[in-house]
Order: structure tokens, then sequence, then C-alpha cells
């Protein structure tokens, strides 16, 4: 069939992506994405992805500024170990690096989401506890912890305005912290790090979200991450999963490794590219990704809004570079499960590529094992390819067959690439043949019907691809004027005569 994409659409996709200017690159902001990291499509090869429209989240989907409020707590038998300035850096300042952290709390969250999201936390304290830590860790689960959340809530009720945290006016605060001095009991006793709920109310708002973080001096950003995780965006702990993503096991406190590209793609931060039957079995060009560049899902056909099956490209470096290989990383989720509480069926799980051939594919080590390893990649060589037949452990939960099929899963390099099916062309060179040219007089190609919008040809309504053609070159237009590819980047300008740059076939916005 044959889908169009409007001139006013594509304008309006350009203009949004050309303002968006924080970006946000191994912790520091740049100005502009390094080549080698740019999120762009590769139009050389005459190809397009069709993102998929994530039109609501199953996660909370916070954009954009994220006030959060952190209150310092002390006591008299465990005194303050850093000041209120030193705080406020490990959580804000651009390019934290004390103690070998790899940037702050905020500079973290702006790296794996791309710039899209904020967390700026506003730090209150410090406020000293009537008394002493061991009375608090002295109490039976909760309770501890409990008793010093109201108390330090109602010492700062005055100095604070609770319903600033509210940030989407639900009535509700998303993200409220409580920063302890000294380190964090084990798991249910006393006080430990963790996220919790609360039914208090100051300021016209419920403080429903909050966490505990300890501070036993020395500065590392993990726990702080990890605890927000839940708090804000309400991320369970993937138990069984491995080092994989910050929401699963701690293989490195001072540069926490990324979201998975999975809960990334869930919130925006970087688009789906949905893979269908239709792909599977029809031919399709070989497609070509950037580490953490696009999210691929094949969703089971039996339970489209549930299950399914997701794939991306992980590269061990920068957020990732504790992981132990890089490759193509396929995971296994289910909505309708609760979280990671029971290792056989898991809300979110690992393909691991070393499960060739076996009957069971279940990870044994609940934490902090399993950690990660080379073989759980897809990648030449080794395990570079997927199919049921390969691979008898990986069904739906139903016991049924995924029907997927990835084959000639290439070498991790700059960028990897694989065969949805069997049936795959090469990528077309952009110095095979001469470059097209576009028109000077539209903000996109010109076609040969009389239509003003690009004809787009698709395999399918729901394709992940869509193949650019009937391009034609034109004349020259006015010297200077800017040419923009489709993610509102630049891509150059026409010369003093007016001539285009060469540039691949694609779709791009001339800027007058």
């Amino acid at each position: 069939m044959k889908n169009r994409i409007s001139l006013f659409c594509l304008a309006l996709f350009a203009l949004h992506s050309a303002l968006f200017a924080d970006i946000v690159y191994q912790g520091k902001r740049v100005a502009a994405w390094p080549d080698e990291a740019t999120p762009t499509f590769d139009n050389s090869r005459g190809l397009l992805k069709a993102i998929a429209t994530q039109e609501k989240s199953h996660y909370a989907a916070p954009k954009g500024k994220i006030y959060s409020l952190t209150l310092l707590v002390d006591f008299t038998d465990k005194v303050a170990p850093v000041t209120i300035n030193e705080v406020e850096d490990w959580l804000n300042k651009e390019g934290f690096n004390r103690d070998g952290c790899n940037g702050s709390v905020r500079d973290y969250y702006l790296d794996v989401s791309n710039g899209q999201l904020d967390l700026t936390n506003e730090v209150y304290g410090w406020y000293r506890a009537k008394h002493p830590k061991s009375w608090y860790e002295g109490l039976q689960g909760y309770s501890g912890s409990d008793s010093l959340m109201k108390e330090v809530f109602d010492y700062f009720d005055p100095q604070v305005d609770f319903s600033r945290y509210d940030n989407d006016k639900d009535g509700t605060t998303e993200a409220i912290n409580i920063v302890y001095a000294g380190a964090g009991e084990v798991w249910g006793q006393g006080l430990w790090p963790h996220s919790g709920w609360s039914s208090e109310r100051r300021d016209g708002v419920k403080l429903t979200h909050h966490q505990m973080t300890d501070m036993p001096g020395t500065f590392s950003i993990y726990v702080f991450v990890h605890e927000s995780g839940h708090m804000i965006f309400g991320w369970p702990d993937l138990y069984w999963y491995g080092d994989y993503c910050t929401m699963g096991n701690r293989p490195s406190d001072k540069n926490p490794v990324a979201i998975n590209d999975f809960y990334r793609a869930d919130q925006g931060w970087i688009p789906f590219v949905d893979i269908t039957s239709e792909d599977v079995n029809n031919a399709t060009v070989l497609e070509v990704s950037k580490p953490g560049e696009f999210c691929y899902r094949y969703k089971n056909p039996e339970r489209p809004e549930k299950e399914g099956l997701v794939w991306s490209y992980v590269q061990n470096t920068g957020r990732n570079k504790v992981l132990k290989g890089s490759g193509l990383l396929m995971q296994h989720y289910d909505f309708s499960i609760d979280g990671n509480s029971a290792s056989d069926k898991l809300g979110l799980r690992i393909v691991h590529a070393s499960s060739q051939g076996k009957s069971s594919d279940i990870e044994p080590n609940q934490w902090p094992d399993p950690g990660s390893t080379a073989n759980t990649f897809f990648k030449s060589g080794t395990y570079s390819g997927f199919s049921d037949d390969a691979y008898p452990a990986i069904r739906w939960y139903s016991g049924s067959k995924t029907g997927l099929k990835i084959t000639d899963i290439g070498t991790p390099g700059e960028t990897l690439t694989f065969c949805i099916g069997e049936n795959c062309s090469d990528p077309v060179s952009s110095s095979s043949s001469e470059p097209e040219q576009f028109s000077s007089s539209s903000v996109a190609p010109e076609t040969s019907s009389s239509s003003s919008a690009p004809e787009i040809s698709s395999s399918s309504s729901s394709t992940a691809r869509i193949i650019i053609s009937n391009i034609e070159k034109n004349g020259n237009g006015k010297p200077g004027n800017r040419i923009f590819n489709v993610l509102g980047q630049p891509v150059g300008a026409r010369n003093a005569n007016g001539t285009l740059p060469d540039l691949p076939k694609g779709i791009y916005v001339e800027i007058k």
C-alpha cells in the first residue's frame, strides 16, 4: 500500500528537532552530536525507518524539566559528612567527577534520555533527627524509615512549598528524596535505600512518591538514580536480569550502566521500530543501527498490547562500559506480569544468545549475579541469528512459537547490521551512483506524480521501513539556503551558484 508524509508534518518534525539543543554525550553537554553518536537515519542506503507512534507509555513518562526535592538529615551519632553545596553538586552539577563519578545524577538522566529529561534537585538541610541513627535502625521493617520520614516532613514544612514538586499538577508529588547521613543497612532493617509511598499531605498535595538514599561520605550515583527509577517512572527491580540495566544489578556505583533500551523507547527517548510477520516473510533491506539508536519491537500477534520481543544494538562504551560484550541484546517482555518476582516468568528478561539449542533459558541467579557475559549478545562469529528452530527455549509464555527470524547479524563496530527474515538486500551505497538532487521550491523532494507530497512505498501499514522513491534532479535555488534532514539536523547549504550539496537519497527541508 502507499503512505504519504505531508509537507506540513515533515516541517514540524524538522523544526522540533532543530530547536532541541540540550545534548549530553558521555556525561557532558555538547553543541551537536559527535559523528560517531549522531542519532540519525542513514539515508545513504535509500532507507527511512518508519518509527512507531508512541501514543501512551506503559510506565510514567514525564518530559522536560522535573523539579525534585532533596531533604538532608543527620544524627547525633552520625553527623553530616558533606556540605549542602557538595550535595547540590552531586545531584546537579554538569560534569561532576568527585570520587570518580561519571557526572551528576542530573547528567545521568540527561544522558540516557537523549536530553529529554532534566531532573533538577533543590536541596534543604541539614536537619538533626530527634533520635540517634541507631534508634531508627533498631526498629523492625519500615518502622524506622517511616518514623524518620514523617519527622523530616514536619521539620521542613515551614520552609518548603511542597506543591512546587507536583510537576504535572495532578495533586501528587513526583520526586521527594530523603538523604540521611551514614551508610545504609541491609534490606528490611532500620534505614536502607528504598523507594516508597506516603499518605502525608502538605501544601495541598499528597507526598506520594519518595525515596531514601544513604550518604556515607564518599560520592556515587548508582543508588540515587536506581531509586529515582522506581520513584519517578515506576520501573521495577529487575531480578534474574543481570547488569544490562541500572534497574538490574549494581556493577558500577560511579558510572551506572544505562537504562535498558526497551525502557528508554517506552519513555520516547529513542524510537521503537515495529517489526511484523510480513517483514519476516518478505524481502527487506539490511538494517543498520548505531548503539542505542533504535529499539526494534516484535509483538506477539495474539497479545500485541501485552507481550513481545525487543532488541537493540548495545555497545560496551560510555554508560555501558562495564558490560562484558557488545552486539544485539534481545529481551522478552510481558506487561501482564508485575515486575520480576519469579524466575520462570519475568516481566522483562534477557534472551541469552548462548541459549541456542537449549531447552531452557531460565537464569538461576536472582541477584547480584548473573552479571553480564559476552555470549549474551548476538553477533557475527558466535551467535549470528535467531529463529524458533535454533532457540527452542524462547517461546511466548503461552508456549507457542514466536515466528521471529533474524539473520546475518554483523560484527559490532560503529554500526551493527542484521536482516529481518532471510531475504535481505544490501544497503545502497551513496557512492555507487550519482547523488540525486532535490527541488529548490519545496521542503521535500518532488515526485513524478502531481501530488505536492513525496510518495513513499511500504510493504505494509505497520512496516518498519519506508523506501523513498521517484526523487528527481531540479534546478538551482537561492545561494545560502540551509538544508536539514528529517531530524532537523543541518546537512549543508546551497553554494554560491544556488546548487544543492551532494546528498544521499532522502527527505530534506530547505530553509529559505
